[in-house]
């Protein structure tokens, strides 16, 4: 079976080097007369391309996407981006191309440009991920995909029932792990990188975003329009002319249609924001279903199953392995559970 890598390759070379030839032996006039650019990247690379589409609508935006392994190999790769005026990468490990990753990428086609993926966890910060060593660039998967409790995986790990992990959700608990105090430290981070290593200055626009209220899905999905932000920059630096356009009114939550993690409402509150404990299950196929949630006693219910069924070795998460070996936090953490527990804090919405 082709993956998406492989049929946009081929719909690549259709596009550039057949339908051109179609097009002046009928007389159809091409529509898209602008630049070509290639977006190759991760989850968040289509919401770029999109973006950039809508930037210029006369340019050929193409969106390589590097989630699953392809069939095609580097050189058939490079030898396609090439035939692009303008090439974006986020970076990718060796794998999902037979030869090499986008360092290989770079080397052999040096007119690609990396650019960042944004990431932010001062809304989620509880979400963790559970690496699966046994797979390539593999994850444990719980009941909304890779993203997983650190709370909920501590309180399995150490061996309290799910109501006593219920009981962890609370204020105290959030103040305790210093969840409540996550801003400046995911800001720094994210602006740090974005212009120590991309030279991409986004101060402004994360002031922005911080006044339109929350906007990431989770720590590592932002809204479209962040992504929107991120390819007007983009194109600031390859000399291309962002087109001024109201992009809310085209605006395309590619990445709602994926897992939703929950901002906690006390974090949501910290913020001037709604939370809740609404988790949302992925739903690429809104045509035919309008997808399921679960409540957070029905989330940690559905964790503590999913990891029954695994060797304990293999649910390791190192902030979640920090807080075991820790007597102090791992003492503090179950008494503030029982004192929860007892008083009835057990929130469900």
């Amino acid at each position: 079976m082709l993956a998406q890598l492989d049929k946009q390759i081929l719909k690549s070379w259709r596009q550039y080097a057949i339908e051109p030839r179609i097009a002046k032996f009928t007389g159809r006039v091409m529509r898209n007369t602008g630049p070509r650019i290639a977006i190759v990247g991760n989850c968040q690379s289509f919401g770029v391309a999109y973006a950039m589409k809508v930037l210029d609508p006369s340019a050929t935006v193409d969106h390589f996407s590097m989630i699953a392994r392809a069939r095609s190999s580097i050189g058939l790769f490079v030898k396609t981006l090439e035939t692009y005026d303008y090439v974006f990468s986020h970076d990718f490990l060796d794998g999902h191309v037979r030869g090499g990753g986008s360092e290989e990428l770079c080397k052999r086609l040096p007119k690609t440009m990396i650019f960042p993926a944004v990431t932010f966890a001062a809304f989620h910060p509880d979400l963790v991920y559970i690496h699966d060593l046994s797979r390539m660039h593999g994850f444990v998967c719980g009941p909304i995909g890779p993203y997983h409790s650190a709370i909920c995986l501590f309180a399995y790990r150490k061996g309290l029932s799910v109501e006593m992990a219920n009981a962890l959700f609370n204020e105290n608990v959030y103040d305790a792990l210093g969840y409540l105090d996550m801003w400046n430290e995911a800001s720094r981070e994210l602006l740090d990188t974005t212009r120590d290593r991309f030279n991409i200055d986004l101060s402004n626009e994360l002031m922005n975003w911080s006044r339109r209220g929350v906007f990431m899905y989770s720590t590592v999905h932002p809204m479209s329009y962040v992504l929107f932000d991120l390819s007007k920059k983009l194109f600031e630096k390859i000399g291309l002319k962002p087109r001024t356009v109201n992009f809310n009114y085209y605006d395309i939550h590619d990445l709602a249609r994926s897992e939703i993690f929950p901002i906690y409402p006390p974090i949501a509150k910290r913020y001037g924001a709604q939370g809740g404990y609404m988790f949302k299950l992925q739903n690429h196929h809104l045509a035919t279903t309008v997808g399921d949630f679960l409540t957070l006693p029905q989330y940690i219910a559905s964790c503590y199953k999913i990891y029954g069924k695994h060797d304990p070795a293999r649910l390791s998460n190192p902030r979640v392995d920090a807080w075991l070996a820790d007597e102090a936090t791992t003492g503090l953490l179950i008494r503030l559970a029982r004192e929860n527990f007892a008083a009835g804090l057990t929130p469900t919405l």
